[in-house]
């Protein structure tokens, strides 16, 4: 009676023991297994891409039909994608950061502040999720007047000067460029780029100022109707900016690019970058950036600012590249600026 009493017991306790074994390996996220010393190191599985989200920016606008081009890209490579609409650039970084999109079209500035946690991205952790893959279009500061006697912005000195509408990125960046210059303006006012040709022809604002794409069509306007001077950042300007922050490149707005400019503008620009989350496995971002220069073509035609989208361009980056747009540029025999150098 009693050997027939410890069996049963014995016979629960396994029954209970498997049990509890089976429910341990139903876990929908398995815990890392450590090798034993001198064991075998573990092969990890592969990782296969099959979708890719691209953040953008609002519907109508250049980061978003650019980023329908490159759904064109990913879709040659086999690889699903979609152009996301998002806030914009200071959006792109935080959705990258987050990991709920995989890569994102952002301008170096916001990406640079993420990446420091400084300026738009005060008080947030610093961004060291992204990494950077294709230089693309640039936004140039550039200002428009009527006073035939300002050349560069140290002309603005006791100027009444508007740099668009109030905290939009063009109002900030031009206030930081102004103060690093040292130069005192009479007083900012704001106002819609669209209002610049009756502001100037009033004389409520003596200059507008703004980071944008070329052309832009508010300064065409103004160009065009009241033939308005375009100016740009002088080279010993550019270096004081740059010197402080150092997301900008020497650029220049060519010639004829607006009406009555005949001769190109010397400045500084904020490149707009394709960027990717850093886990993004470097194959895939290889074979992305490979087939993106190779499609030039379909690229410009979803967004003319394409053509801006050179491996001579590479040199404005700013940020580490990811390690897959560094093996193409090194087969390129691109020469990689040193802040663009892979940190993974």
């Amino acid at each position: 009676m009693k050997r027939n009493s410890l069996i049963k017991v014995i016979s629960l306790s396994l029954v209970i023991m498997l049990i509890f074994g089976l429910v341990g390996c139903s876990s929908s996220k398995p815990e890392p297994v450590e090798n034993e010393p001198g064991g075998e190191e573990e092969t990890k599985p592969e990782t296969t891409i099959t979708s890719m989200s691209i953040g953008t920016a609002s519907v109508g606008g250049a980061l978003y039909a650019f980023g329908g081009g490159f759904v064109n890209v990913w879709n040659s490579l086999g690889i699903s994608a979609s152009a996301e609409v998002t806030g914009g650039s200071v959006h792109n970084c935080n959705l990258i950061q987050s990991g709920e999109i995989g890569s994102a079209l952002i301008s170096q500035g916001a990406a640079y502040q993420s990446w420091t946690g400084t300026g738009l991205f005060d008080g947030q952790e610093p961004n060291k999720e992204l990494r950077a893959a294709l230089p693309l279009h640039p936004s140039f500061i550039h200002g428009w007047t009527l006073d035939k006697n300002i050349n560069s912005y140290a002309g603005l000195e006791g100027k009444i000067v508007c740099g668009g509408p109030a905290g939009g990125t063009s109002d900030e960046y031009n206030k930081e460029i102004l103060d690093i210059l040292g130069v005192k303006v009479n007083k900012f006012v704001n106002t819609a780029f669209a209002d610049a040709p009756n502001n100037l022809r009033d004389g409520m604002v003596d200059v507008f100022v703004s980071s944008m794409g070329v052309p832009a069509s508010a300064v065409e306007e103004c160009a065009a109707t009241l033939g308005a001077k375009i100016i740009g950042v002088s080279d010993e300007e550019a270096d004081k900016v740059i010197a402080k922050v150092p997301f900008y490149a020497k650029m220049a707005i060519p010639a004829n690019t607006y009406s009555g400019q005949t001769e190109p503008i010397n400045t500084i620009a904020d490149v707009n970058v394709y960027m990717f989350d850093k886990d993004i496995p470097e194959d895939v971002v290889y074979n992305f950036v490979k087939a993106s220069f190779e499609q030039i073509d379909v690229l410009t035609a979803a967004f003319a600012g394409a053509k801006d989208m050179t491996l001579e361009n590479v040199r404005t980056i700013a940020l580490p590249l990811h390690p897959g747009a560094y093996k193409y540029y090194k087969e390129m025999g691109v020469e990689v600026p040193e802040a663009a150098m892979p940190i993974d």
